[in-house]
């Protein structure tokens, strides 16, 4: 599709979950569809892969990240709209097959291309990770799961203070 032809998209929901024991899930609820692209933290560490994405969205930045499952995956693609820069082109590709570790250079079979507001989509990746950050502080949601990039979430959230997105409204 013609990125010229996409509407601009003020519905479709992200979630995150950083699951227990080395699985995650990127939730896209999209037009009455929930699009599940399930993550293996053996390949792929997802809580800094979705930081990555959210901080070149803040930034304006173009971006192709690998989510990789065992097998298969998703590649997230990221490309600032340069006649619009308060939005963004959002393209997700599947991976299927025995393809297992692979990088964000593999195309697979887009599944979903939306022109999204960039405050919108950096506001939902970042809130589903200040969610997780703050359930991680209760020990029984700690089970089970390891490794999270709690400073550099932060340390986001205060980029995206400074950026030309306005101030953080994920607190």
């Amino acid at each position: 599709m013609n990125t010229l032809e996409l509407q601009l998209d003020d519905v479709t929901q992200f979630f995150c979950d950083v699951g227990q024991h080395g699985w995650s899930d990127l939730i896209v609820a999209h037009k009455g569809d929930l699009l599940i692209f399930r993550v293996s933290q053996v390949i792929t560490d997802f809580p800094s892969e979705v930081l990555k994405i959210a901080r070149a969205i803040i930034e304006n930045s173009p971006i192709r990240a690998a989510l990789c499952d065992e097998p298969g995956g998703a590649v997230i693609a990221v490309e600032p709209d340069k006649k619009q820069p308060h939005t963004s082109i959002l393209s997700i590709y599947e991976i299927n097959g025995e393809i297992a570790g692979f990088d964000e250079t593999e195309e697979g079979n887009l599944v979903l291309s939306l022109r999204i507001r960039r405050q919108r989509l950096a506001g939902m990746l970042l809130a589903e990770l200040w969610k997780t950050h703050v359930c991680l502080k209760h020990t029984s949601y700690q089970n089970g799961r390891s490794g999270f990039p709690h400073k550099e979430l932060k340390e986001l959230n205060n980029i995206w203070n400074e950026s030309d997105l306005g101030p953080s409204f994920v607190k």
